[in-house]
């Protein structure tokens, strides 16, 4: 084990880029909305696969499984976003009308397993209201201050798992003109670099 332990060290230690603080799942508690970690990862994937006309990204947070700290200056190396991300998962990018995007929101919280929020990339949000009945507790869905049209089509990312229906997100199944992407370190890697220092999202986008 030490011999490997050794033999990695050089790549998992390598600078993949910087963060303005550390980058979170979210409170105690509150661990099934993602939390800032969630919304990077979102923003990521969403860059990652703009050429397959991506508009929204989904990332469903117990796929996060470590938070972000970076080095007193900022750094975050491979090693760092393995520990968030360790499954090297392809991401795909499909078209969802906004119904089914609805649908599959309310799949996180549809009484069956744990509760669980999708967190979006930036310019979409969405409200949760656990008294309402099921199936209509997703509301004020938004995507570029505009309310999500049910009929609309859209272009949708989320990573391999989730399209699979991981999670128990089945309307992801009901995929059409799917197109496969890099992985979801790969966007991860890619999101960091574009930027001297990647700033953490910081606003509410999920109430």
């Amino acid at each position: 084990v030490g011999r490997y332990v050794e033999a990695a060290k050089a790549f998992a230690t390598r600078p993949v880029g910087a963060l303005s603080g550390p980058a979170g799942r979210g409170e105690a508690g509150s661990m099934d909305q993602g939390g800032p970690l969630g919304n990077l990862i979102a923003d990521a994937q969403l860059y990652a696969t703009q050429s397959a006309g991506a508009q929204i990204a989904l990332m469903n947070p117990f796929g996060i499984r470590a938070a972000l700290v970076p080095a007193s200056d900022g750094t975050i190396t491979f090693g760092d976003i393995y520990l968030a991300q360790p499954f090297g998962s392809a991401l795909v990018t499909e078209t969802l009308t906004g119904r089914e995007i609805k649908a599959v929101l309310e799949q996180g919280f549809d009484d069956v397993g744990p509760e669980q929020a999708l967190a979006p990339s930036a310019g979409f949000t969405y409200r949760i209201d656990r008294r309402a009945p099921v199936g209509s507790r997703i509301s004020a869905i938004m995507l570029g201050g505009k309310p999500l049209d049910p009929a609309a089509s859209y272009r949708v990312t989320m990573n391999g798992f989730l399209a699979q229906g991981g999670d128990g997100f089945t309307v992801f199944k009901q995929s059409a003109d799917a197109v496969t992407g890099p992985t979801d370190i790969e966007a991860l890697e890619a999101w960091l670099r574009s930027a001297p220092k990647r700033d953490v999202p910081a606003e509410q986008r999920v109430t």
